[in-house]
């Protein structure tokens, strides 16, 4: 009997998994309950808001683990300013919503040449503050997966990093995986169309990208957690990214983002005991998603 179940354990194939934690820098707290995490070993990519204020001052910070994690740029093309003039984007002072953008997008209802600028900008300053390419880039609501804006770039990054290009967030999953979740079905299917625009895009183009996507949900904060994030691990395979958005809100982030105490709930889960032994129990070993794309 014990050697059956030894030869049990040896066939149980553990699959890796990317926990990346976005918005770095939108805020001191949230800088804080991102490195505690990357310190606890509980993420293994974070993606930073260049255009916060306080990306600067929490990048000191996350340069010590930059051999550890994953370390993108969070595109942010909505309700902050922008580092240029992207008139075709402001108003009172801040770049639109991401519902004007969409319109806006399918419309083609804004300059390609100044986005195409704040995009080059925003790759700058990360570039800058940090002393190296970026990892990967994702974008602040999934606007670099909008139309013609995901085309703008992918041009950008080939020509800027035409011998080692990051790899790229898309946000496609299988619908029948979606529906198994059953959770946020719309909006995660919603996402997932536009994903997989993104995923064939990036497929011509020969840049690498997640295999699966998970994470999306209202951030409401009456559920529990730890119950949608086992969720999001159903029937996943290698390469598959989950999407987190934790930290700790107060009045400064609920004047910049309307995700704020479901962060809180998120940190906590990530932080505790539970989340260990769910990993353990779903055969999950967590492994930034750059090493993993290293040898496909």
């Amino acid at each position: 009997m014990q050697v059956q179940v030894f030869f049990l354990k040896i066939m149980i194939v553990k699959k890796n998994l990317s926990i990346c934690a976005d918005d770095f820098g939108i805020t001191k707290k949230i800088n804080k309950a991102i490195i505690d995490l990357i310190k606890a070993e509980r993420i293994t990519e974070t993606s930073c808001i260049v255009l916060s204020e306080e990306f600067q001052s929490g990048s000191e910070h996350l340069l010590k683990f930059k051999d550890k994690i994953g370390i993108g740029v969070h595109l942010t093309l909505t309700d902050f300013k922008p580092l240029t003039d992207i008139s075709t984007l402001i108003i009172n002072n801040k770049m639109t919503s991401i519902k004007n953008l969409l319109l806006k997008s399918i419309n083609r209802n804004y300059s390609q040449e100044e986005i195409a600028k704040e995009i080059d900008f925003q790759l700058d300053r990360f570039e800058k503050v940090m002393g190296f390419h970026p990892n990967f880039i994702d974008g602040h609501h999934h606007v670099h997966q909008l139309p013609l804006i995901r085309n703008i770039l992918v041009k950008i990054l080939k020509k800027r990093y035409p011998n080692k290009l990051p790899w790229i967030r898309n946000t496609h999953e299988d619908p029948f995986k979606i529906l198994k979740r059953k959770t946020s079905i719309l909006k995660t299917f919603f996402l997932s169309l536009m994903g997989n625009k993104m995923k064939k895009l990036l497929e011509y183009n020969f840049i690498k990208t997640n295999d699966g996507f998970s994470g999306i949900y209202d951030f409401s904060i009456k559920e529990n957690y730890e119950h949608k994030f086992i969720n999001f691990l159903n029937d996943i395979n290698n390469n598959h990214l989950l999407m987190v958005h934790p930290g700790f809100s107060d009045e400064i982030l609920s004047n910049i983002d309307k995700v704020t105490v479901s962060r809180d709930k998120e940190y906590d889960f990530l932080l505790s005991d539970r989340f260990i032994q769910v990993l353990e129990n779903e055969n999950v070993v967590l492994k930034p998603l750059f090493t993993q794309l290293l040898t496909c």
